[in-house]
């Protein structure tokens, strides 16, 4: 029983270990891409004019939805009517 009990709390220990180097890692990966990644390019301001325009309650709806999505961090730059 005492060596099945070491055996459980080994495997148990092991897979938290790793899971905590995957989160780690990942936030590691993610900082250092936004740091380093490519920049976009500013999108232009003239659209086309086939292209219909948004509500102006719905747009508020986007933009809102983003902002509480992203705690503030997010911003749209375009917003295009499939």
């Amino acid at each position: 029983m005492n060596e099945a009990l070491k055996l459980m709390l080994t495997g148990m220990s092991t897979v938290f270990f790793i899971l905590i180097m995957v989160v780690v890692l990942g936030r590691l990966i993610i900082q250092i891409t936004n740091r380093f990644g490519a920049v976009p390019s500013k999108v232009s301001a003239v659209q086309p004019s086939s292209v219909a325009e948004i509500e102006a309650n719905k747009l508020a709806a986007i933009v809102s939805a983003v902002e509480i999505t992203t705690r503030g961090k997010g911003k749209i730059t375009s917003v295009e009517k499939l």
